[in-house]
């Protein structure tokens, strides 16, 4: 007889994610900037020493982070990707005998982490295209449950709507024992979409990553009330982010004045695609940052059509969409493959 892992984990399987493109396949499936990380982020990333051990809990970025957004030490946590710190927050703040509301479709880590903490979800769907949450349901399930957490992707990832900042606040002030978690990972990357200030039982994950090409690197931070964030650190372990990334991540924040630029550019290039996926016969629903949300037949099968085609899409079916699959926006040079194998895989489908 061998010993038993806990109940919740036994059929928790992994959840499927983009970016793991096959060889000679060219990878849409992720939502990163396609423009080339600064040369200074690399030269950082190089020049670490990794002779030597990180400071345990990211102090030298932490305290940048805490400088750039006002905010006392104690309200920064830093992680090895932001999706580290999602399950230090069920960690932290979930576990057997309560509960975390998730608006969906919406990354399937937020449930997944919760579920392992050995607590459960509900899930508030967003009615469309176009995609909306109906703000009295989430405030009538919040005093309902009374959950431990509340999660908003904000832009949505996959559909791509933003929750407003007044139905954040209001979900906050009428569940104020819940613990409200803001996503803002592709924040920076959309055009006129405000970022939200932590406080209260209202605490903000950011993304070093995603705006600088730089998804290996693994960064993110959380920001939020010392009190809060205190319980979510002591659910980390020491060391959880790299010399490498610590260095890197200190020179990315000197980076942001160039964050309006890629902005720019990637909406040209979002705009270039959503038009050739159009005359390729493509049904774009949704666009914005560095997505297009297509409608599809059946999202498996086109996927699976895709990458013999030779290029590599986000089936949505586990984001919940089961007709979508996403895009990322990729350069100019990448463009024609993908009208190509656009038609190829419509005709195939046919």
């Amino acid at each position: 007889m061998l010993p038993s892992p806990r109940p919740e984990l036994r059929h928790l399987e992994p959840t499927p994610h983009g970016g793991d493109a096959a060889p000679g396949c060219v990878d849409f499936s992720t939502g990163v900037s396609p423009l080339p990380p600064p040369e200074a982020v690399l030269e950082a990333f190089r020049a670490a020493d990794v002779r030597r051990y990180p400071h345990p809990t990211g102090l030298p970025l932490r305290e940048r982070v805490a400088e750039l957004h006002g905010l006392p030490l104690d309200g920064v946590v830093v992680g090895n990707g932001s999706v580290e710190l999602i399950w230090a927050l069920a960690r932290a703040f979930a576990g057997p005998g309560r509960s975390a509301v998730v608006l969906t479709p919406a990354f399937a880590e937020y449930a997944q982490a919760v579920r392992a903490s050995g607590a459960t979800v509900e899930c508030l769907a967003a009615e469309g295209p176009p995609f909306a949450w109906n703000l009295e349901a989430l405030l009538a399930m919040l005093r309902r449950h009374t959950p431990s957490l509340l999660f908003v992707c904000r832009p949505s990832n996959p559909c791509l709507a933003v929750f407003p900042l007044e139905a954040v606040r209001a979900a906050a002030a009428a569940s104020p024992e819940t613990l409200v978690v803001v996503d803002e990972a592709y924040q920076p990357l959309f055009e006129g979409v405000p970022s939200l200030s932590p406080g209260g039982n209202v605490v903000v994950l950011r993304s070093l990553t995603k705006v600088f090409a730089l998804p290996g690197l693994r960064l993110g931070y959380l920001l939020g009330e010392p009190r809060l964030l205190r319980a979510v650190q002591a659910s980390l372990p020491p060391w959880n982010v790299s010399a490498p990334a610590l260095a890197a991540g200190r020179v990315a924040l000197d980076c942001l004045g160039q964050v309006d630029a890629v902005r720019a550019e990637v909406a040209r290039l979002r705009s270039a695609q959503q038009s050739l996926l159009t005359e390729a016969g493509a049904r774009v629903e949704a666009s914005g940052g560095t997505f297009l949300l297509c409608r599809v037949p059946e999202a498996r099968a086109f996927a699976m059509a895709a990458a013999q085609a030779g290029i590599r899409v986000r089936d949505c079916t586990s984001l919940g969409l089961p007709h979508h699959i996403r895009l990322g926006v990729r350069l100019e040079a990448d463009h024609p493959l993908l009208r190509a194998a656009w038609r190829r895989v419509r005709e195939s489908l046919e």
